[in-house]
């Protein structure tokens, strides 16, 4: 990791667990599968892809727990950490590959990516083909 790295910060919800990602996510997705839409509590779930040198934890590790998720519609087990502060999910950590996804609305400046791709698409809620975005400057 070069000296002069961009470095973004991220943080769970109350803050206790904060940890550091340098340059870009490799890869951006949606997940649409249910336990993803579970874990977290909405529509789908935004996956930022880092290589494991790329993401440091700076405090709070000690607040990290992990579920082993092994019901997956992948049939691949998935490790899932969350802070056991505030319950915010923050990454999960495939059995196989070189890799840990990061929850991208935890980690400052990733309103500048956007997902590549999506999965378990046919699971994608009816309503969001519908959806109309209205902006912070929109009148409602």
């Amino acid at each position: 990791m070069s000296s002069s790295a961009k470095v973004r910060r991220g943080t769970c919800l109350c803050k206790t667990v904060r940890y550091e990602v340098t340059e870009e996510p490799f890869h951006y997705t949606l997940c649409h599968c249910s336990n993803c839409k579970k874990s977290a509590g909405s529509a789908f779930m935004a996956h930022s892809y880092w290589k494991p040198d790329q993401l440091k934890i700076i405090e709070g590790e000690s607040f990290i727990r992990h579920y082993s998720d092994n019901d997956t519609q992948s049939a691949n087990t998935i490790t899932r950490s969350f802070c056991t502060n505030c319950g915010s999910s923050l990454f999960v950590k495939p059995a196989k590959g070189d890799f840990i996804i990061a929850q991208p609305s935890a980690i400052e400046g990733h309103q500048a990516w956007a997902p590549k791709k999506e999965f378990y698409s046919g699971n994608r809620a009816e309503w969001l083909k519908d959806i109309t975005f209205v902006t912070n400057k929109s009148k409602l």
